[in-house]
């Protein structure tokens, strides 16, 4: 059985999902998918930005509401790739995340959510952690590692943990999977090298 890790770039509603097999000397992109993070599609999906002008009891349901649903389509996103990867021989030994802005030190929300509801610039950290969160239960819940990493540093980790020429392979990979081949692709695959090689484990 093949080794595979997934690596997930997500954004508010979305995700890049990218699974990849081999090494960072020849990795192999073994699944690339858009995939929703939302499964309800009359909810929205910066749910913090929408709930800043309701009653404080309105908006945490309206926040619940959205986590319920981000839990469901992470589930449903996380099992089917990894369903689809057990089923072509390889085993999946995690999925790489990023840390986003509330973590790495970057930013401490509040704990309650008038706080964060009452300043703007803690509204988009708490979007990206409500979509981050979903994604690492769903992991766990299928019984995969979860390794988070900061994005924003991804390129200097990968080379300095894989070799300086990673980051050029990782891009050059285009060639073997057709477009699209977005900078979330590369990210992810990035992130997912770093857990074959069992970066954070």
């Amino acid at each position: 059985m093949g080794r595979a890790a997934l690596g997930v770039k997500d954004h508010c509603g979305w995700a890049v999902l990218v699974a990849v097999g081999g090494a960072a000397g020849a990795p192999e992109v073994l699944l690339r998918e858009r995939v929703t993070l939302l499964a309800d599609p009359s909810l929205p999906d910066q749910p913090y930005h929408a709930a800043a002008g309701l009653d404080p009891g309105a908006a945490g349901e309206l926040i619940a509401r959205v986590e319920r649903a981000a839990g469901t389509a992470s589930r449903d996103a996380l099992a089917t790739a990894a369903g689809k990867l057990a089923e072509a021989g390889h085993e999946v030994l995690g999925v790489a995340l990023d840390l986003g802005a509330v973590g790495a030190g970057r930013m401490a929300l509040p704990g309650a959510l008038a706080e964060v509801l009452a300043r703007h610039h803690y509204l988009h950290g708490a979007e990206g952690e409500l979509y981050h969160e979903a994604l690492a239960e769903a992991a766990r819940a299928e019984g995969l590692a979860v390794i988070r990493y900061d994005f924003k540093e991804l390129r200097v980790t990968a080379a300095r943990v894989l070799g300086p020429a990673v980051t050029a392979r990782v891009d050059g990979l285009r060639a073997q999977v057709g477009p699209p081949w977005t900078r979330d692709h590369k990210d992810a695959t990035l992130a997912a090298l770093l857990v074959l090689d069992g970066e954070g484990h």
